[in-house]
């Protein structure tokens, strides 16, 4: 049986479907045209073409095996709705709605047309497949298939995974009553919450990023950014991890590999630093001027690492935290006064490559950021 259903291109902001030929179509992929004319630039048009040639791949077989998987059974596909939803720095993620029988099913497909994006697609695909079972239940998307395809523009990688319904990016923004979270909904707006429910996505986010983190090797998934748009939330305030561009040991073991327990604390120790830096910078609506954000946000971090180191140890032996350990790391953390978390800080700084704007803004509020952990763990 031929595989022929009917698909149909959109961009966020217009309405009804995008057609072969219209303004959009034309329009340059990356926003700009490039000035070197033996390499111009992807259009929008021929992305979305390249998109439409990897889903009909193979009788579309990729397609319908995601499907079946998220369905739980095969049903045929009658429609595609394929929306350019963003551009990043890298590739171009796609939203596709699958209409199979009387039920619609989403999927995300990230494409990439040139280097660093290409490496990128391959690293990011690599490593979702490889920490799907890591946790349970899992908070990224899963991962049906990857490939290749060839046009007459050139090479274009795309992956397959799982798009999370009801979920939607947010960030800091002005409001006439100070500076609050915003979620980015579906129709454009940017709905603004009270502080009390907005912290939850951030004890959430400590909580899920800790869950994949590795306590025998030291081995945590960075870099990461909520001005990248990373994290996703839903009106419970509860979050998946969209993205996995690495993973590894971003510090040199302290110790000698056979003194196994204090490697541990010390690792977990430059973990729990450093995400304690990275969940206060973000940018107002994302891409403007770099933001500190506030007390509450150190007070929900230190509240879901700990929760989810204290949930890993209760699911021994699968959750690989050893028993005991979060509270010989407590005890160990709060040995160290605030000049000693502020070097320790200070040098993570210079070794994980901050942005510069965002390593100043952190020496900023280095200090009463190290006493505010003092007080929380004191506390704790």
């Amino acid at each position: 049986m031929t595989f022929d259903p009917e698909i149909t291109f959109h961009v966020p902001g217009m309405s009804g479907p995008v057609l072969a030929g219209c303004r959009v179509w034309q329009m340059p992929l990356f926003g700009k045209t490039v000035s070197d004319e033996s390499a111009p630039d992807w259009t929008v048009g021929e992305y979305l073409e390249a998109a439409r040639a990897f889903l009909l791949q193979a009788q579309g077989r990729l397609v319908s095996q995601a499907v079946s998987r998220l369905a739980g059974h095969r049903r045929p596909i009658h429609t595609m709705a394929v929306s350019l939803e963003k551009h990043g720095a890298f590739y171009h993620p796609l939203k596709i709605t699958v209409a199979a029988d009387a039920d619609f099913v989403t999927f995300v497909l990230n494409g990439a047309v040139k280097d660093p994006g290409f490496t990128l697609i391959e690293t990011e695909f690599r490593l979702l497949a490889r920490l799907a079972d890591q946790v349970i239940p899992c908070f990224i998307p899963r991962v049906f298939g990857a490939g290749t395809v060839i046009t007459k523009k050139g090479k274009v990688q795309f992956f397959l995974g799982q798009w999370f319904d009801g979920f939607h990016e947010f960030h800091l923004t002005r409001t006439a009553r100070g500076d609050r979270v915003a979620i980015w909904k579906d129709d454009g707006r940017h709905e603004p919450v009270l502080w009390h429910d907005a912290v939850k996505i951030y004890e959430n986010i400590a909580y899920v990023l800790t869950a994949y983190y590795e306590i025998d090797t030291g081995h945590e998934i960075f870099p990461w950014h909520h001005a990248a748009g990373d994290f996703v939330t839903n009106t419970r305030g509860e979050v998946r991890l969209i993205t996995v561009r690495g993973m590894g040991l971003l510090t040199e073991m302290p110790c000698e590999p056979s003194d196994m327990e204090v490697n541990r604390l010390f690792c977990l120790l430059f973990y729990f630093l450093n995400l304690t830096l990275c969940m206060r910078l973000d940018r107002l609506d994302g891409t403007g001027p770099f933001v500190w954000l506030p007390d509450m946000v150190l007070d929900a971090t230190v509240k879901g690492m700990c929760q989810s180191l204290a949930d890993r140890s209760a699911q021994r032996p699968r959750a690989g935290v050893p028993h005991g350990l979060p509270a010989r790391f407590l005890e160990f953390i709060k040995k160290f006064g605030a000049d000693q978390l502020h070097d320790i800080m200070s040098h993570l700084l210079e070794e994980r490559h901050f942005n510069a704007v965002e390593a100043q803004l952190a020496r900023k509020h280095m200090a009463s950021h190290c006493q505010k952990i003092v007080q929380i763990l004191a506390r704790t």
